[in-house]
């Protein structure tokens, strides 16, 4: 079965996407589980003094406000994304992270922001309207007895199938971790679910 998919963390400045923003992203483009292409960028939003630094973000991914505000503005970070969808997303992407939702939220806000429909085009011309997300997969593992955790975040996900957490909340590492964690959970399923 053909697949596409569009594998992407974001490390943010809080939890609201009105309030807040994503400062940094990290995506792999993969077809038929090959990675063509990875890439990370760091940004701040042009006008970044409308938007709220949260201290207990920053406790968690470690960059300062003092740090983000230095990243290359968000439009040149969103110009280099439009130019790897339009190189790798021909056929439209399937979103897959660890919790999507969250990272779709920032994307698309990211979009509303920097998008001009006439020359960049719309979310949706570069992504499919389904997403993929590896928690619920973890989860479907739990209740149905395959893998035994109290807690499913990406971290002890990580831990239990041994897969190393160094320089976690980095959204590199976490997406590389996140793509980790299916490839086991493929592998325990004999490799023939969700190819």
């Amino acid at each position: 079965m053909y697949t596409k998919r569009f594998w992407i963390d974001v490390e943010t400045t809080g939890f609201n996407t009105k309030r807040h923003f994503a400062f940094q992203m990290s995506y792999l483009i993969e077809e038929n589980n090959a990675i063509l292409y990875k890439r990370t960028l760091e940004m701040r939003p042009d006008i970044y003094d409308q938007y709220e630094f949260s201290k207990g973000a920053e406790n968690v991914h470690g960059y300062s406000r003092e740090q983000i505000v230095l990243f290359q503005p968000e439009r040149a970070a969103f110009a280099a994304l439009i130019d790897d969808l339009r190189l790798y997303g021909k056929k439209r992407l399937t979103l897959t992270g660890y919790n999507i939702n969250f990272d779709i939220r920032f994307l698309k806000a990211m979009f509303e922001r920097c998008s001009d429909e006439k020359s960049t085009g719309s979310f949706y011309e570069y992504f499919d309207y389904m997403s993929c997300d590896i928690l619920q997969f973890v989860q479907a593992y739990r209740i149905g007895g395959i893998i035994d955790l109290q807690h499913i975040d990406l971290e002890s996900v990580c831990r239990y199938f041994g897969i190393s957490i160094a320089d976690a909340h980095h959204s590199m590492t976490d997406i590389l971790n996140t793509k980790a964690v299916f490839d086991k959970m493929i592998g325990m399923a004999g490799g023939h679910a969700f190819n």
